[in-house]
C-alpha cells in the first residue's frame, strides 16, 4: 500500500511539472542578443512599418522557433505586441497613429533586450508625421493681388529627408497681413497642404511643419498701371488737337492694359481697348477755357491708374482792322473803307468778311483783305463795323467811325 501511494504521488508531481512548463512561454536563453530593423524610418500619420527582431543565442545560432519576442514603443502601437520567431526572426507591424513625433521601439525576450538608437544591436527610431519632415517649400497662385485686394492659394509641400512627398503632416500657416483659411492643414498624398490668403496689402506668409525649417514667401500688391499723356499746352477753339496716350509696350514686362478711358475735360470721353505702345487721338474743343485731360487705365488684373494733363483752349478769334479815308470831311463826299482780316493763329480759315454802316450791310467778301467806297451825302456820324467769321463760326470784330459835317 505504501509503494502504491508513493507511485501515485510521483505521477502527480511529474504531471504538475509538465503542466507548469507548458504554460510558460519560450524565451531566449541566457546570453542571447536581439537586433532590430524597420523597413521605414519615416512615416506619415497612421502609416505602417514592418519590424524585424533577430534573436541569436550565445553560440551564434538562431533561437528555437516559437521563441516569444515582446515589443514596446514610445509612440504609436505595435500589432501584435508579441511575436514568435521563425528561424530566429520575429516579425510584427508598427502603426504610427495620429500623433506626430519620434517613436523609439525596443524588443526583448528573456534576458535579451535591445538598447537605443538605430544600431544593429539597438532598437529603432521612426519619425512620424511632422517629425518626419525634412523640408518645406511654399508657393502662391497667383503670386500677387491687385490694388483692391484679392485671394491667392498658398501651397506648402512637405518632403521627407530623402526628398519624397510626405502625406499626413499637419502644416501651420501664418501671415503678417490679411486672413488665412485654414490656418492648419494636413498634407495630401503629394505632400501638399493648402490654405487661402485674402489680403489688401503686401503679406508675408509662413508655413511650418513640425521641426522642419519653415518656409516663407511674400504676396505682393501689384503696382498701378502707368500711362502718359502727350498734348500741347494750348490750343484754339474749333481746332483739332493731337493727343497721344503712351501705354506700356508689349515687351516691357508690365501687365497688359485692358482699357484706357480718356476724359477730355469738356464732358466727352473716348475708350481705347487693349492699348499697347503709343495711341494717337484727336479732339476738338468747342469752348475756350482751361481743361484737364484724364486717362484712367485698367490692366487685366483689375488694377487702375490715373494720368492727367492740363490744356488751355484759347478763343479762335480772327484778327480784324478797319480804317476810313477820309474819316472827317464835309458832306457830300466818298470815303474808302479798308479792311484787314486774318484767321487766328492755328485757327480755322476765314469763310466771310462783312462790313456794316450804321447796321446796314454794305460789303461782303470771302477773302481776308479788301476795301470798298462808301458815299456819304448828309452830315452825321457813321459807325462802320467789320465782322470776320472763320470755319468754326468764331467771329472777330473791328469798328471805326466816319464824321461828315
Amino acid at each position: 500500500m505504501r509503494l502504491y501511494a508513493l507511485a501515485f504521488f510521483t505521477v502527480v508531481a511529474v504531471a504538475a511539472v509538465q503542466l507548469g512548463c507548458s504554460s510558460t512561454p519560450l524565451t531566449s536563453p541566457t546570453g542571447s542578443t536581439i537586433s532590430m530593423t524597420s523597413d521605414r524610418s519615416v512615416l506619415p500619420l497612421n502609416g505602417q512599418a514592418t519590424l524585424r527582431a533577430v534573436v541569436i543565442e550565445s553560440a551564434g545560432t538562431p533561437v528555437h522557433n516559437g521563441t516569444v519576442v515582446s515589443f514596446t514603443s514610445t509612440l504609436g502601437t505595435v500589432t501584435p505586441p508579441e511575436a514568435t520567431t521563425v528561424n530566429g526572426v520575429a516579425t510584427t507591424v508598427f502603426n504610427a497613429g495620429s500623433l506626430s513625433g519620434t517613436s523609439v521601439i525596443h524588443a526583448f525576450s528573456g534576458g535579451a533586450r535591445t538598447g537605443s538608437g538605430n544600431t544593429s544591436s539597438g532598437g529603432v527610431e521612426i519619425k512620424v508625421g511632422a517629425a518626419a519632415a525634412g523640408s518645406v517649400s511654399i508657393s502662391a497662385t497667383p503670386s500677387s493681388v491687385s490694388q483692391s485686394g484679392g485671394t491667392v492659394t498658398i501651397e506648402a509641400r512637405v518632403l521627407d529627408p530623402s526628398g519624397n512627398p510626405l502625406p499626413g503632416v499637419n502644416v501651420t500657416f501664418s501671415t503678417d497681413a490679411g486672413q488665412l483659411n485654414p490656418t492648419t492643414a494636413l498634407s495630401d498624398s503629394s505632400g501638399l497642404a493648402r490654405s487661402q490668403l485674402t489680403t489688401t496689402s503686401t503679406a508675408k506668409v509662413k508655413a511650418t511643419a513640425g521641426t522642419a525649417t519653415s518656409a516663407e514667401l511674400t504676396v505682393a500688391v501689384t503696382a498701378a498701371p502707368t500711362v502718359t499723356i502727350e498734348a500741347p499746352a494750348t490750343t484754339v477753339v474749333g481746332v483739332p488737337v493731337a493727343i497721344t496716350i503712351a501705354a506700356p509696350a508689349a515687351n516691357s514686362g508690365a501687365r497688359q492694359l485692358q482699357s484706357v478711358i480718356v476724359d477730355f475735360g469738356d464732358g466727352t470721353t473716348q475708350t481705347i481697348a487693349n492699348p499697347t505702345g503709343q495711341v494717337g487721338l484727336t479732339h476738338t474743343y468747342r469752348n475756350s477755357g482751361g481743361f484737364t485731360i484724364t486717362a484712367r487705365s485698367t490692366d487685366v488684373t483689375g488694377n487702375t491708374g490715373i494720368a492727367t494733363r492740363g490744356i488751355v483752349v484759347q478763343p479762335a478769334v480772327p484778327a480784324v482792322s478797319a480804317t476810313a479815308n477820309p474819316q472827317f470831311s464835309t458832306a457830300p463826299f466818298t470815303t474808302v473803307i479798308s479792311i484787314t482780316a486774318s484767321a487766328a493763329t492755328g485757327g480755322p480759315p476765314l469763310t466771310s468778311v462783312r462790313a456794316f454802316v450804321n447796321g446796314e450791310q454794305v460789303y461782303s467778301s470771302t477773302s481776308g483783305n479788301g476795301s470798298f467806297a462808301y458815299r456819304i451825302n448828309t452830315a452825321g456820324t457813321y459807325n462802320v463795323s467789320v465782322v470776320a467769321t472763320d470755319a468754326a463760326g468764331n467771329e472777330g470784330r473791328a469798328n471805326t467811325i466816319v464824321i461828315a459835317q
